[in-house]
């Protein structure tokens, strides 16, 4: 039986490995031409742009592990019961529940080690990243500000820039004020403006010229408009602290401990349901690692679904999982669904229904042999 479970685990990981690599590089491409306009554009240097991209690893493979599992068994399954190598097993008395098991048994060290993964490593390079990109901010603030992108990065204040010119002169401008907590908005176009920095004292400012500055005054039930020809707006970048070590983490960048820790000490309700969200979806990837190829192992048995047509429907699977788990985080976020049903719903579902296609395929009920045989 030995030799069973190895030669099972020798087809599913080449298949795991390229599933694994091609989703992570079609995820890094996605961000490539960002990341070539800091330095073509903006002039950043490209050893931080590359550690800028690097860091942004982690909490990609947090998401293409447990897809690749999930395609690589499916294609690795497929294969074995499109190619009749679970016939001839089954003849010779073999259990398709030994041919599984050492998936299992890879898919429960996969969950250890990502947990792991998602606790310590991913919320590491989540803070990293969020500490290059201030140090790149802080020296070079135009940086972070590009066209029709709705920016939020500075303290207060948040801006639409309509165009912005090689030059640095920035082009229909509008930004919108938040002095406090339950204050109107106040509102201001300008026609043109520009950034320049301080890097001594770590300030940042943006001058607009020719426009105007609106505000609602509750209080006196007015509406007031002021024009200008230069306004000078001072941004903060997290306060105007001085030094990227003093930065905050934010829950994306905690680890679990902390995320818990947080949950008791906060006040904020919507906070509090952020961090519940997190902390589960921390828990709930992992385990995505094992649920994801009990379901998929005697679905490949099933469907004998290799190569191409495999990993198409591997895709589809993908997207159907991270959809529902989306959707669940959602509803967690803004309190809707606890965040347990909400971020393990998706693996409960396909756990559940891994029962049932392991059932129909041990079993060899008319439905799966239709499915297997094109037979009526």
């Amino acid at each position: 039986m030995k030799t069973i479970h190895a030669y099972v685990l020798k087809e599913m990981f080449p298949s795991f490995l390229l599933s694994v690599s091609l989703l992570t590089l079609l995820f890094m491409v996605n961000k490539v031409f960002l990341y070539l306009d800091l330095v073509l554009s903006n002039k950043v240097s490209l050893g931080q742009t590359l550690f800028l991209y690097l860091s942004l690893l982690p909490f990609i493979l947090s998401l293409t592990i447990p897809m690749a599992m999930m395609v690589g068994t499916l294609l690795s399954f497929g294969r074995l019961s499109s190619d009749m190598e679970v016939t001839a097993f089954k003849s010779g008395g073999g259990h398709l529940f030994h041919l599984i098991a050492p998936i299992l048994f890879l898919g429960v060290g996969m969950t250890a080690l990502m947990l792991f993964f998602n606790d310590r490593i991913m919320p590491e390079a989540k803070f990293f990243f969020k500490k290059t990109e201030f140090d790149i901010v802080r020296n070079k603030a135009d940086v972070a500000i590009r066209e029709n992108v709705f920016i939020d990065q500075f303290e207060g204040h948040q801006f639409i820039i309509g165009r912005k010119d090689p030059s640095g002169t920035l082009s229909d401008i509008k930004v919108f004020d938040h002095w406090a907590p339950g204050a109107t908005v106040q509102t201001t176009l300008a026609r043109t403006g520009s950034v320049s920095t301080d890097q001594k004292n770590y300030q940042v400012f943006f001058d607009l010229r020719d426009g105007v500055m609106s505000w609602a005054n509750s209080n006196f039930h007015t509406y007031n408009r002021l024009f200008f020809d230069r306004y000078t707006i001072r941004l903060k970048l997290e306060g105007r602290i001085p030094g990227s070590n003093d930065l905050k983490k934010d829950y994306e960048e905690m680890d679990l401990p902390e995320i818990r820790r947080s949950i008791g000490t906060e006040t904020d309700p919507e906070r509090i349901d952020h961090l519940r969200a997190e902390f589960q979806k921390r828990l709930a990837l992992p385990f995505a690692c094992l649920i994801l190829p009990w379901f998929c192992a005697p679905l490949g048995l099933w469907l004998r679904s290799k190569g191409f047509m495999g990993f198409v429907l591997g895709l589809i699977l993908i997207f159907l999982y991270y959809l529902m788990f989306i959707f669940g985080q959602t509803m967690s976020n803004e309190g809707r669904l606890s965040p347990f049903l909400g971020l393990w719903g998706a693996n409960l579902v396909l756990g559940a229904g891994g029962f049932l296609v392991y059932f129909l395929a041990v079993t060899e009920r008319p439905l799966f042999r239709r499915r297997a045989t094109g037979k009526q």
